[in-house]
């Protein structure tokens, strides 16, 4: 039964991060996207990442000057009690659909590729119950569970190019970025609206008392989801084609069907499925603990374990007589998702940033950075005087030496510069390929740089952290 005290570390909210955005795009939006961006339908995922980064943004700011309050509660203090209420109502609206989707579309994937004669409406029952399971448990443990799959998940993404290398034709991504900026523009559009369950870890705001360490977690988090869902999509195109995976319900699932080893290493899909699981099962309780806090908060409690049951049993029922057929939940996911996210959460999150003004900042830790940052680098000029020293450990001295707020504007040049090689793709790559080429070479570049990038920024938070942290740091 979870108490006041929750503590989830950075590198778990990073990762519960990941596994949220990654697990819708695993079973759903891939085949719009690559039916509305064709070949270059993995550039598609830049646009929404910038909201992200805003609501990152926003959520620091709001730690900064409410530490160990959720968005919940967030709210209330914000509004005040009746505007505050309608806000939450709206949150719980969003949180109760995106569930009501989430299960759906994974029974519809479980009845579809797995246990086609088993009815529906049991594999739905089986996902709440297990939903009701773990909302009587705190986030800790969903968190340690994705500790132990998201590594896994994200090593096996990361070697699908090797395991797929006998499959992947490069002229089939060609012509690169000579797809209308609109078509573009319209696939970000939908992508948005997955990724604007982002605003789910507000629900988590009150486990880690840093603000810096929130920012630089959802900064990451959110990197790693772009990158490995435009993995997805490149290697999609690349293996399928761009017209193939556009009338495949799960394309995602026949790429992964390709991975042939040897003749007697041919089902590889069963065992990334394995690996999937846990991630989009992860995902879903994530989304279901966040919505049991959000109700929990109207009666101004933190327990939430009492209402866990009749929760799920709402919820079961709901999900059940919400759709008729398969076209009506897809329809529903893919298309009305990010309508519901642009109808509000822009404005919710400009209401909080003019609110929050009136609030002063009570994180300490921007003073304790520049202090901390000067004693290291006094340290560091004195061992540099001493001796030599192996070239690893002094280039790691060196990226020490980085301030978190160079590795923060670094970190947003290098989007604005992913940005601009999209940008001269689609003005110039109709006339001459070869940028077009260049373009989208630069653009993988700009990833794999930011995961670093942002990587470094989550250490450095955590190592300021580590030299502020308060006696209290595990109070709620």
């Amino acid at each position: 039964m979870p108490g006041n005290t929750q503590v989830i570390n950075q590198r778990q909210l990073c990762w519960l991060v990941g596994s949220l955005l990654i697990g819708g795009g695993l079973l759903s939006i891939q085949h719009e996207l690559v039916r509305v961006a064709h070949m270059d339908t993995w550039f598609v995922y830049l646009l929404p990442t910038v909201y992200i980064l805003f609501i990152a943004y926003v959520f620091a700011q709001l730690s900064m000057r409410f530490p160990g309050k959720h968005l919940f509660e967030i709210n209330f203090i914000l509004f005040g009690r009746w505007f505050g209420m309608l806000a939450n109502a709206l949150l719980l609206i969003h949180l109760w659909f995106i569930l009501l989707r989430d299960l759906r579309m994974f029974g519809k994937f479980i009845g579809t590729i797995l246990l086609p004669n088993t009815p529906e409406e049991m594999l739905v029952l089986l996902l709440v119950v297990m939903l009701m399971f773990y909302g009587r448990a705190s986030a800790e443990v969903i968190s340690r569970v994705n500790d132990l799959f998201f590594p896994v998940f994200f090593a096996l993404t990361l070697l699908l190019p090797f395991l797929l290398s006998n499959e992947i034709s490069f002229r089939l991504l060609q012509p690169i970025l000579t797809t209308s900026p609109l078509r573009l523009g319209y696939g970000g559009l939908l992508s948005m609206g997955w990724y604007g369950d982002i605003i789910i870890a507000g629900a988590f705001l009150h486990m880690i008392w840093n603000s810096r360490q929130i920012h630089s977690a959802l900064r990451h988090g959110s990197l790693m989801a772009t990158a490995l869902l435009s993995l997805f999509l490149f290697l999609e195109v690349a293996v399928l084609g761009p017209n193939i995976p556009a009338n495949l319900l799960y394309p995602n699932y026949s790429l992964v069907q390709h991975i042939q080893i040897t003749d007697f290493l041919d089902r590889m899909d069963l065992l990334i499925l394995s690996i999937w699981f846990p991630i989009i099962v992860g995902k879903m309780i994530f989304i279901y603990l966040a919505f049991l806090i959000g109700i929990a908060s109207l009666i101004r409690q933190r327990d939430y374990t009492l209402i866990s049951s009749p929760a799920g049993l709402f919820l079961l029922l709901t999900t059940i007589l919400a759709f008729k057929s398969t076209p009506e939940v897809f329809s529903f996911g893919n298309y009305s998702s990010p309508v519901i996210v642009l109808s509000y959460q822009p404005v919710l999150l400009a209401a909080m940033l003019l609110l929050m003004r009136r609030f002063p900042k009570r994180n300490p830790e921007h003073h304790e950075e520049g202090s901390s940052e000067k004693k290291q680098g006094h340290d560091r000029t004195g061992m540099s005087k001493g001796g030599n020293r192996h070239p690893g450990k002094r280039l790691g001295t060196r990226l020490g030496a980085v301030s978190s707020r160079t590795w923060l504007r670094t970190g947003n040049v290098l989007l604005a510069l992913g940005f601009v090689f999209v940008g001269a793709g689609l003005l110039f790559s109709r006339n001459y390929a070869v940028i077009g080429t260049l373009a989208g070479f630069g653009y993988a570049l700009v990833l794999a740089l930011l995961l670093f990038v942002t990587h470094m920024e989550m250490r450095k938070a955590k190592d300021l952290a580590a030299r502020s942290a308060p006696n209290s740091a595990r109070t709620s």
